[in-house]
């Protein structure tokens, strides 16, 4: 029995790690013609900001990305790129609600009938905790006009006691997860 909650437990805990990706992007434009790239200037961050917005956050993402985008073939030009890259982070409060029932999802007519009369009916357990999802997205918009082209987006359970080199590899994951299909 102990067993079974285990494998339960590590199975429920194993899918809160899992990230959440998504891709958009204008099947008008042509792809095969970007070669170049820059990053979008940053928007003004006010100080008493949320904490998502640090310079050690800016450096790591920025830092992943221009590995990608390297890799792709793509090169970085501050004069006259073909496309600038902007990012985008949030960070969203969430709540898990986990029911637990005497009887492990069995209810009445299962099992022995002397059970329910010895101790009455099954009754639930319910467990709230509440846990932060972070968001980055990832656009793509034509240096020439400053229209977006493509956006790519990672959600996934935000763990505040990491080490800074876990956080840094969270975001290599996550970055190089959403840029996988860039260009489509």
């Amino acid at each position: 029995m102990l067993r079974r909650l285990g494998l339960l437990l590590g199975l429920a805990l194993g899918g809160c790690a899992s990230m959440q990706l998504a891709w958009d992007y204008d099947a008008q434009s042509a792809f095969p013609v970007l070669h170049s790239y820059d990053w979008l200037p940053a928007p003004e961050v006010q100080p008493d900001a949320s904490p998502v917005h640090n310079d050690l956050l800016d450096a790591r993402i920025r830092n992943a990305v221009d590995t990608q985008l390297q890799k792709k073939g793509f090169r970085r030009d501050t004069g006259s790129p073909d496309f600038l890259v902007a990012y985008h982070v949030a960070l969203d409060e969430r709540l898990s609600v986990t029911y637990l029932n005497e009887l492990y999802g069995y209810g009445p007519g299962w099992g022995n009938p002397r059970y329910l009369r010895s101790y009455g009916r099954p009754g639930r357990e319910a467990t709230v905790s509440e846990y932060q999802v972070g968001t980055l997205v990832l656009d793509v918009v034509l240096a020439q006009d400053r229209r977006l082209i493509w956006r790519g987006s990672a959600s996934a359970e935000v763990y505040p006691d990491l080490s800074p080199e876990a956080r840094e590899k969270r975001i290599r994951t996550a970055v190089e997860k959403i840029l996988a299909p860039f260009p489509p």
